[in-house]
């Protein structure tokens, strides 16, 4: 029983280490970007999807692929990646895929990607969690507009993420970015 437990808890970190996320400074330093351990930005989901069907998620494969910003974009089709390609600044998450209502309060966190939302004007933003989320839907202009705003600054900041709660470590935290469900 105790072996059995122990392997149940060592699958569960494993399986959300596989989705951690990691601030990186790509492009020597010139981009911060929240990628995952295969240096895709959104976790490998096809940003064009997540734009342009906003009620699904559909995961990206490295057999469509092209590099912005230093972080790799991963499409389900070589339409997408095309789409991509002639609009980069449209498709990819705002914010170097960091949360959007951490950047609107000057700080950065990972993301789960459930979270994404289009903005009025068409752009991808991803949250931190449900919580996160209905935070910036709550007042979605002034939180995009002060997002907007503190952007060029959060950007700058170390690329760790800066809120660490009670006993979060940034391994943790990023760790406990999920892919989870979107109800």
């Amino acid at each position: 029983m105790k072996t059995t437990v122990i392997a149940l808890m060592l699958g569960c970190l494993l399986t959300q280490l596989a989705f951690a996320q990691v601030p990186q400074r790509t492009d020597n330093g010139k981009y911060l970007q929240n990628l995952d351990e295969n240096g895709c930005a959104a976790q490998g989901y096809d940003c064009v999807a997540l734009v342009t069907i906003p009620d699904k998620l559909v995961k990206g494969s490295a057999e469509f692929q092209s590099e912005y910003q230093g972080a790799k974009f991963w499409f389900a089709s070589a339409a997408n990646k095309a789409t991509f390609d002639a609009n980069p600044d449209k498709f990819a998450p705002l914010y170097g895929g960091f949360c959007a209502i951490a950047v609107a309060e000057g700080n950065l966190r990972p993301v789960q990607i459930w979270t994404h939302r289009v903005t009025p004007d068409g752009h991808l933003t991803l949250n931190h969690n449900a919580k996160a989320l209905k935070l910036w839907e709550a007042r979605l202009h002034h939180n995009y507009k002060l997002a907007q705003k503190n952007w060029p600054t959060v950007s700058q900041k170390p690329a760790q993420y800066d809120i660490l709660h009670k006993g979060e470590t940034q391994q943790t935290l990023a760790a406990t970015s999920f892919e989870g469900p979107k109800k």
